[in-house]
């Protein structure tokens, strides 16, 4: 049986950057919103200015493991050409825009005398821009030649993962910057996200599953490329309910939230998305005769 094995390995790179650059994004978010709240004092903002860095290392190395798929780097030039016509140049576009903005509003933080005002509205644009991202990550792959990709589950799926492994991860690093408000209501707000983004994703991928038969060409089937889609589901949701319940079990006072216990639970999460994203490229197949 031929299977999408070894097209899938071949864009593994983009199985990274799709693994890892939407959960970054989000962990982003999930990490600013603290630093907004008039709540948090001037000392832990900045500190947690400071570890922004963590997610947007993590989306970072996501574009960067993206940028090898274009072979010569003199490609890039290319991809800025198509914004806003294609996809893909755009979703390339609204993550350079996001990590220009998320980067020097990090380095600005470093200011000796940094504006409150601006901090906090370069903080917002860098937010927004990150959003964008997603949504054209999302949307990035809806190619109407690739009949296996062109279903609401795949723009859907995209954005659940990015909610699932997003807030896992920014609880790993408001844990590190010692922020004491993940202890309490924002991390257990962080969690909850991501178990209802679980649960509406392990929905999607087992609606996505029964229209995988459905699916075909004068080749094969949708279904034949991926015979383990259903044990990939199972792997996803498991991995994911390890990494809810591991933040989840220290929240609720059954432990101590520790950064190693937390950066378990984001690996674990990011580990079940790679999975499911390696599904996806295994699924490609185009309305001709190829896969």
């Amino acid at each position: 049986m031929i299977t999408g094995f070894d097209t899938a390995f071949s864009e593994i790179t983009l199985v990274l950057f799709t693994t890892l650059a939407p959960s970054g994004v989000v962990a982003y978010l999930c990490m600013a919103l603290p630093v907004l709240a008039r709540s948090t004092d001037a000392a832990m903002r900045q500190r947690l200015n400071v570890f922004l860095a963590a997610p947007l290392i993590v989306s970072m190395a996501g574009l960067v493991a993206s940028a090898t798929h274009l072979g010569n780097p003199a490609n890039a030039l290319y991809v800025f050409v198509g914004v806003g016509r294609s996809p893909l140049s755009t979703e390339v576009f609204c993550a350079v825009l996001f990590l220009a903005l998320a980067g020097l509003y990090w380095l600005y933080c470093f200011a000796e005398h940094p504006r409150p005002l601006l901090q906090r509205l370069w903080l917002m644009a860098a937010m927004a821009a990150g959003v964008g991202f997603v949504i054209a990550v999302a949307f990035a792959y809806a190619a109407e030649t690739i009949v296996s990709w062109r279903t609401v589950y795949v723009p859907l799926n995209l954005v659940l993962n990015s909610l699932v492994g997003g807030p896992v991860l920014a609880i790993a690093g408001l844990c590190a910057a010692g922020y004491g408000g993940v202890r309490g209501r924002w991390g257990r707000v962080l969690v909850a996200a991501a178990a209802a983004a679980l649960a509406l994703n392990v929905g999607g991928f087992a609606l996505q599953g029964a229209e995988l038969p459905l699916i075909d060409n004068s080749f094969t089937t949708a279904a034949d490329l991926v015979p383990g889609f259903g044990a990939m589901v199972g792997v996803f949701a498991a991995a994911g309910a390890l990494a809810v319940g591991l933040d989840a079990f220290a929240l609720w006072g059954c432990s101590r939230l520790s950064v190693p216990g937390a950066l378990a639970a984001a690996g674990s999460a990011l580990v079940g998305i790679f999975v499911m994203r390696f599904a996806f490229y295994m699924m490609h197949m185009t309305v001709g005769i190829s896969i």
